[in-house]
């Protein structure tokens, strides 16, 4: 094994986990793409989990796809976390299959979760609540959810939470699916909230309080209402996006363009007219003074301009 134990990565400070990043010859170029990874979404992992302190190092394992761990993992899956061993563990073969697109960005949001578990002292979180807050850990919380959550919406239509809950390791596309739905859930309560409201939530778990009793006791609404306010929020995804997608919208806009294209057609047609009647009207000018000359000789000394 190439063990990969440099100093912090660019721009690291002692308020972000040290990360210690093992991997094998083979995955090389994965490791030293990671040790100049940036740790922005680090500090926010930490602020959203209201951690003051980043605690123990984190050890980063980088797991080809021929490697007995990774033939034991769902093949949908491109990384997970032990909190309990302060350990990531990465599969690079698979980055463009998971919701983070980048091996750095697996590593942030993985990293993550293993802050998120501190933060709230190993108890049980909600995977969607986890999962949601990972995400919003990658880019900052203004930014609109994936489009795909459009799409999530009008196929599928609302999810109670514990619908959320079990879609997660259900598969490929129900993982796709899940990780849409919790990354915008989540980050509408950081919008309503406020993004210190996560670290409320953990710390109240911390202290031995169920998810339901923390959550209100740090926001002041339940789970169910938040969850409702969420689903009505989008409604205007649910009405717009079959519309813009449907079969009468899209003949309509077939419609438009066709009528467009003749309007230009005939706009055309009738410049080259217009040139065309210019045209004639120049030769019958001209025709009409050969005539003339032609009726009175005289008039050949005479000035005559022809257009």
């Amino acid at each position: 094994m190439l063990i990969v134990a440099p100093p912090p990565l660019v721009g690291q400070t002692e308020s972000v986990p040290m990360l210690h990043i093992s991997a094998p010859d083979t995955l090389r170029v994965a490791a030293q793409r990671l040790e100049q990874s940036p740790t922005a979404p680090l500090a926010t992992a930490m602020a959203l989990a209201g951690l003051p302190e980043p605690g123990l190092p984190i050890d980063v394992f980088l797991s080809p796809e021929n490697s007995d761990l990774a033939r034991a993992t769902a093949p949908w899956i491109s990384g997970f976390a032990d909190a309990s061993r302060n350990r990531v563990v990465l599969f690079p073969g698979r980055t463009t299959r998971s919701p983070s697109q980048s091996i750095e960005t697996l590593l942030q949001h993985e990293v993550a979760h293993v802050l998120f578990s501190r933060a709230a002292r190993g108890r049980p979180v909600p995977r969607w609540f986890n999962e949601g807050l990972a995400l919003a850990a990658e880019r900052p919380v203004g930014l609109s959810a994936p489009p795909r959550l459009a799409w999530t919406l009008v196929r599928h239509g609302k999810l109670s939470l514990e619908d959320l809950e079990r879609l997660f390791g259900d598969g490929r596309a129900s993982d796709q699916r899940a990780y849409a739905v919790a990354g915008a859930l989540v980050r509408d309560l950081l919008h309503v909230h406020g993004e210190e409201s996560a670290g409320r939530v953990l710390a109240l778990i911390g202290e031995g309080r169920e998810f339901d009793d923390a959550f209100s006791a740090a926001t002041g609404e339940l789970p169910v209402d938040a969850v409702n306010r969420f689903w009505s929020n989008q409604q205007l995804w649910t009405r717009w996006v079959p519309f813009l997608t449907g079969p009468a919208f899209l003949w309509s806009a077939i419609t438009l363009l066709a009528l467009l294209a003749i309007a230009a057609h005939r706009r055309r047609r009738a410049a080259q007219r217009r040139v065309w009647d210019a045209e004639e009207e120049a030769e019958a000018e001209r025709v009409a003074l050969e005539r003339l000359v032609e009726s009175d000789p005289a008039a050949s000394g005479s000035s005559y301009e022809v257009h």
